[in-house]
């Protein structure tokens, strides 16, 4: 197994200090998994933290709605059942449609989506493939979202394929009680 051990019993009082900080900002009473991994290397997660936190919870610019459809297409595209159970029922709450969802976690194209909703998965699709955004979707992309809209959602998809990675490599378990939704 490629486990790391739960850092958190051993966090020096700066750990300690920084791991109170994200169960704070996340608004749990503790941190999940992923971040109990990260822990092992709390500078490096005091970096990731930010940039998730800005993403998800600060100053960014893309709609909760759009930011979550993003999430879970990519947490499916990726087979990443933990990210896909916590980011459901964010979506749902942010007014993803529940045939929206479903068809997203069954791999099938999501129907009645706003046309910004479309070019950010076409987007999303270029970003996954390695390939360039072509510049009349580009073009409809910053229309919507202007230029720094664009940039987070470029971002954005790599921040979670970054989290993806260290749930893969250190076999992150569901959180507890939580089933796979692609099984």
């Amino acid at each position: 197994m490629a486990k790391l051990p739960d850092a958190v019993a051993s966090l020096d009082p700066q750990g300690q200090e920084l791991y109170q900080r994200l169960v704070a900002k996340r608004g749990h009473l503790e941190l999940h998994s992923v971040y109990r991994v990260l822990l092992n290397h709390p500078e490096l997660t005091r970096y990731v933290s930010d940039l998730g936190t800005f993403l998800r919870f600060g100053a960014g610019t893309l709609p909760d709605a759009l930011r979550e459809l993003v999430i879970l297409w990519l947490a499916r595209q990726l087979q990443d059942a933990y990210i896909w159970v916590k980011h459901a029922p964010y979506a749902r709450k942010a007014g993803v449609s529940p045939d929206v969802i479903e068809a997203l976690r069954t791999n099938r194209e999501p129907l009645g989506l706003d046309g910004l909703q479309q070019a950010a998965l076409a987007a999303a699709h270029c970003v996954r493939e390695r390939r360039s955004i072509p510049q009349p979707l580009q073009d409809e992309l910053i229309a919507g979202l202007g230029i720094k809209g664009v940039l987070e959602l470029v971002v954005l998809l790599g921040f979670y394929e970054m989290i993806a990675g260290v749930i893969f490599a250190f076999e992150v378990p569901l959180p507890e009680g939580a089933a796979d939704p692609f099984s």
